[in-house]
């Protein structure tokens, strides 16, 4: 699989479209993604009932995505305007480009997925606009257009073999995700919902494939970071820590010296 190209296309497309789109493998886990960040699908998914709908109608539209071995536009049960285009290698589907996180052109289709979210949460009236407002809006006609260049994108990944039906483990993929993110705070459910399992599952997982935990891994690769930036004399310790998602110079130092018996100082003055 060649990642870098695919993260390549993916950031292009996400440039123009401003909608979220990702990868999903055969086994339903995001292997790339570039989302807009919109608050809409996390507060709909705190009700239990609405994301089993959610679930529902991606796997409905999946499945007829298979089934015609094209690509399908639709609209959620919550009025969100996407679109699925499968991958193929050697005939067989290994993969989908989902697009999402868009509504129509309409005063009358905002106001319903308005009155989803109010409905459905118990967020106010006023953080609820503010959520409907930020999600980017579309004329029909340009929806079907970045619909037919998700087709399109779905065709080079194929014809360029920039995938194939080994993407691997949840293990990886997690591994994956926590190197592209590791300067940034990553919680277990960040990670989980970026791979589209429970935390329980992607808990098991790595602990079966590595003999550690989710965040014992990261507090790991974020230690092995200090300790090569904490080599140059160069780089503060305030840097240091702000580069490998620590909150507060405090809390870093504490975490440092519990890992490895000496603060970043002391580490730094014995080299």
């Amino acid at each position: 699989m060649n990642l870098p190209k695919l993260e390549r296309l993916m950031q292009t497309f996400y440039d123009i479209s401003s909608m979220d789109i990702a990868i999903v493998d055969s086994k339903n886990r995001i292997i790339t993604r570039r989302y807009p960040g919109n608050k809409f699908c996390a507060q709909i998914h705190k009700c239990a009932d609405c994301a089993k709908k959610c679930t529902e109608s991606d796997s409905l539209h999946m499945k007829q995505a298979y089934n015609d071995r094209t690509t399908v536009a639709y609209t959620c049960p919550y009025g969100i305007f996407e679109a699925i285009s499968p991958i193929f290698e050697n005939g067989h589907i290994i993969a989908y480009l989902f697009l999402g996180m868009a509504v129509k052109d309409d005063p009358s289709q905002r106001e319903l997925v308005l009155k989803s979210l109010l409905s459905e949460t118990s967020i106010s009236a006023d953080e609820a606009e503010k959520i409907v407002n930020e999600i980017p809006a579309y004329s029909e006609e340009k929806l079907y257009a970045l619909t037919d260049m998700l087709h399109i994108m779905s065709e080079y990944i194929e014809n360029n073999r920039l995938i194939s039906d080994t993407t691997g483990s949840i293990g990886l993929l997690a591994k994956r995700y926590i190197k592209n993110n590791l300067s940034e705070k990553i919680t277990l459910s960040d990670i989980a919902w970026h791979l589209h399992c429970s935390t329980v599952t992607l808990t098991e997982h790595f602990k079966r494939e590595f003999g550690i935990t989710v965040m014992e891994y990261v507090l790991q690769k974020r230690m092995q970071n200090a300790q090569k930036m904490l080599s140059s004399k160069n780089i503060s310790i305030r840097e240091v820590s702000e580069s490998c998602g620590f909150s507060s110079i405090e809390y870093f130092s504490k975490s440092f010296r519990a890992y490895f018996g000496m603060s970043p100082r002391e580490w730094r003055d014995s080299q």
